[in-house]
This record gives structure tokens, sequence and C-alpha cells, in this order.
């Protein structure tokens, strides 16, 4: 039977449309050939077509080291991960000055990680070094930025495909800080997410569990084959973490793309860190399959209608050969 779900603290709804359950095969989307760009900008040796790099990291004599782009020297090449200002930011560094109590100027970071010097090496077949590494740079960039005194939330997100968002092809994250924390984030804070994990790990909805890491399809999943992997101690933000869980973080997110690929046949998602600089919140992981398109009932009610319930996902998802 259809039922709606209420997610785990918040007042957030979802319809679970168990009746109109569908196979993993339904939903797999014709995926239209992507056209090689003449140039891509983020690959090796286009450098000068970027902004210069906030932080370019190299491996060099068996050590791992970063370095920002020097003003008025050509920028190196040769770099494993690649941090660069967005070209066109939604948002500009200064200090947040107010207009009004219902506007502010749009001060923050805007930036934009390079995640692989290769064009098509996307997270999910990634080394285990090289994922590791790209949380890693997640974790300077997050602790850099979360410095700037007009900085109260940093969104740090992926988008794959484009019908999740992405416009360029070469794989890459981007970070935008910004000036006020969005009520989605401040409605979580100060919730027990450790008695959900350990609900969760024992429930039908278990997709994997490792040493620092818990990933599950939430019970209220807003979207089909709605994945969120939680490092098992609470910390507010991937900064906090240790480097061991952090390693197990990245591996386990990446294992889970990697099933979804081989389920769905490598579809479109976002996926989102969920944390906070300086509230209490369990930071953690969502992944967020785009498998439908929202119409008019999700864009009147905030409701999303997902019809394979949660605990069909996990399965199929525990199931599938990563």
């Amino acid at each position: 039977m259809d039922e709606l779900r209420r997610d785990y603290f918040t007042n957030r709804w979802v319809i679970i449309a168990a009746d109109r359950a569908k196979r993993p095969t339904d939903l797999v989307r014709p995926k239209a050939a992507d056209a090689a760009p003449a140039t891509c900008f983020f690959c090796p040796g286009n450098e000068k077509m970027t902004p210069p790099s906030k932080a370019s990291y190299f491996l060099e004599n068996g050590q791992l080291r970063s370095e920002a782009d020097v003003s008025g020297q050509p920028p190196r090449t040769g770099w494993l991960v690649r941090d660069i200002p967005n070209l066109f930011p939604a948002v500009t560094p200064g200090e947040a000055t107010a207009s009004s109590t219902r506007q502010i100027a749009a001060a923050g970071i805007h930036e934009v990680i390079v995640e692989t010097p290769d064009h098509n090496k996307q997270p999910r077949v990634m080394s285990d070094l090289e994922i590791k590494l790209l949380f890693l740079v997640y974790r300077d960039r997050y602790a850099a930025i979360s410095k700037l005194s007009y900085v109260r939330y940093i969104s740090l997100f992926r988008n794959f495909g484009k019908e999740a968002g992405a416009s360029l092809s070469h794989p890459h994250s981007q970070v935008i800080a910004i000036p006020v924390v969005p009520a989605l984030i401040t409605e979580q804070y100060g919730h027990d997410y450790s008695g959900v994990i350990a609900t969760e790990e024992q429930s039908d909805r278990l997709i994997m569990a490792t040493e620092h890491t818990v990933a599950f399809a939430p019970f209220a999943s807003a979207f089909t084959y709605e994945a969120w992997v939680f490092p098992r101690r609470a910390c507010r933000n991937i900064a906090e973490m240790t480097d061991a869980e952090r390693d197990d973080l990245a591996i386990t997110v990446r294992d889970v793309l990697t099933r979804l690929a081989n389920l769905l046949s490598d579809p479109p998602y976002n996926y989102v860190f969920v944390q906070s600089i300086d509230s209490t919140l369990h930071m953690h992981l969502r992944i967020y399959p785009k498998l439908s398109t929202d119409a008019g009932f999700e864009l009147n009610t905030g409701i999303h209608i997902n019809s394979v319930p949660p605990e069909s996902a996990a399965k199929s998802l525990r199931d599938v050969v990563p």
C-alpha cells in the first residue's frame, strides 16, 4: 500500500508509491552522447584558460604537496587535483553588508574543484588513492574557507550529468560559501542522528557498513534510490574528521556510486554534504539520483512521490555487484 512518510526529524513528507513500484531497468533513461568539447578548460595544458588556482596538488618525490598559482608566472601542469575560482561566480568575496533586514550583499566564495586530470575519470572508477585525495581536498578547502569572517555556510556538492545540472563533462565538484545559513540546514541542528544510524544499520534500508561509515536509503526517501552516507562518529564537518574516518567515507561514497552506476546504467545524480561550521550537526553526504522530474504536485506541495520504496532500493543496491 502507498504511504506518506515523514523525515526523521523535520516536517518534510514524501509519498512512497509502492503500488506502482518500478524495476531498476524501468528507470534507465537513454543517454544522448556528449559531444566532445573542442577545448576543455579543465584538462591539463589548458591551465591558462581558467583563473589562477587557489590550490593545486602535486605528488613529488613520493610526497603530496599543494600550492597556489603565482601571479605573473605561468600556471603549473602535472597536478592531480586543482581548485580554482569559478569563472562565473554566484557570489563574490567581501563582507556581507546589509541594505535591509531582507537584503544583504551576495558575499561569499565560489570555487571549482577539478577532481582529476583525466577527462573521463568519474569518482565511481577512481582508485582508493584518488578518491581519498579528492576528499582530502574537500577537507582542505572547507577548513580554509570556514576561517573567513563573512562565511556562515559552505555548500560542498557535485553534479553529474546534464539532468543534474552539470554543464561541463570534466569531473569536478563545487564549493559555494555564503553569509547565511539555509533553513534546510538549521532545522537539522541538534538532532540525534546517531540513533538513526544505529536503527538503519539493523534495518532493510542498509546499503553497506564499514568500520567508520554507514550507508543507507533513508526512511522517507524523496528521490528514487536516494542514499545517505554517515560517519559513525558525530562531527560537524569534514574538517573535524580523522584521516581514517575521511578515507573510509570517501571509499564508501565511491562504492555506493559504483553500485548505482551498475544498477541504473550510470544515472545522473547530485551529491551534497550536509555540515556546519560551528553548530551541532552530524555531518553526512547525501546522494540524489536524478531519475524523474519534479512536476506540478511536487512544486505545489514540496512533497515528492517516490515510486521505489527505500527498502527495495537498498536491497537492489546491496545485491548489485560493485
